[in-house]
């Protein structure tokens, strides 16, 4: 039996589906009110906010739906605007998917896939009848991720280090034979440890992100500006400072 078997198993296989009732209309400056407050918006331009909403489809989803499946490529970003919705993943040791968080309305999910350019890491289950919004890759890049993002080249990152900014390296551990690729004075936290670190960091501080290609450093980067850190992003990764004979 397959992961997709095994997930549906968990939310009624078999179950005959009810029709949905009429979608109640979205209010929007009530919902533009509730995502200003979420972590991943509170940082975000209003005009930025605006774009990404008239950008945002509206869709009816039933009870049983697999909006998101782990392993798929990231496609949209969702807000779900009314319902629930359940999160599984799977296990390398576990045939079954485990179930690790419920969500409810309002709640936006789907976001890190499509920072980091990176697989689905969860399969997102409806546990009812509901409405989503969903925002394309391309639309998210436009009006979410960039007008948080700073980008700087190797030179202008060197020349940032020399007026007091931190490195933060935000590679995943992979063996102590890494510790001797950091560069000089970088701050160690792996992407996995970031959100309860960010403790430790200052907000009087400038930091630059990086990994080995920009892609991991770019969500870190947005996390941490979405918390309100000072924060840049590494272009190109280390990869870049090798190439321009930096590291």
């Amino acid at each position: 039996m397959g992961i997709f078997e095994t997930i549906t198993e968990l939310v009624g296989k078999g179950k005959k589906r009810q029709p949905s009732q009429p979608r109640k209309a979205v209010d929007k400056s009530v919902l533009l009110n509730k995502i200003r407050e979420s972590e991943l918006f509170r940082n975000l331009p209003p005009k930025s906010l605006e774009e990404m909403f008239a950008h945002m489809e509206t869709l009816d989803i039933q009870e049983g739906d697999t909006v998101i499946r782990e392993g798929d490529e990231g496609d949209y970003y969702y807000l779900l605007v009314s319902g629930s919705a359940r999160v599984l993943r799977q296990r390398p040791d576990d045939p079954k998917p485990q179930v690790v968080a419920e969500l409810g309305e309002p709640l936006g999910f789907g976001e890190e896939a499509l920072i980091s350019n990176a697989k689905r890491n969860a399969t997102i289950i409806m546990t009812s009848d509901g409405t989503l919004m969903r925002l394309s890759k391309d639309a998210f890049n436009d009006y979410v991720k960039e007008p948080l993002i700073t980008w700087v080249s190797p030179k202008e990152a060197q020349d940032q280090i020399g007026q007091g900014a931190k490195w933060i390296d935000v590679r995943e551990k992979t063996g102590s034979k890494d510790a001797a690729a950091h560069l000089p004075g970088s701050i160690t936290i792996p992407m996995a440890e970031l959100r309860s670190r960010t403790a430790e960091l200052d907000k009087g501080t400038v930091y630059i992100c990086y990994c080995e290609n920009g892609r991991l450093s770019s969500t870190a980067a947005f996390l941490l500006r979405q918390r309100g850190y000072n924060v840049g992003v590494l272009r190109g990764g280390l990869q870049s400072l090798k190439r321009a004979g930096i590291a």
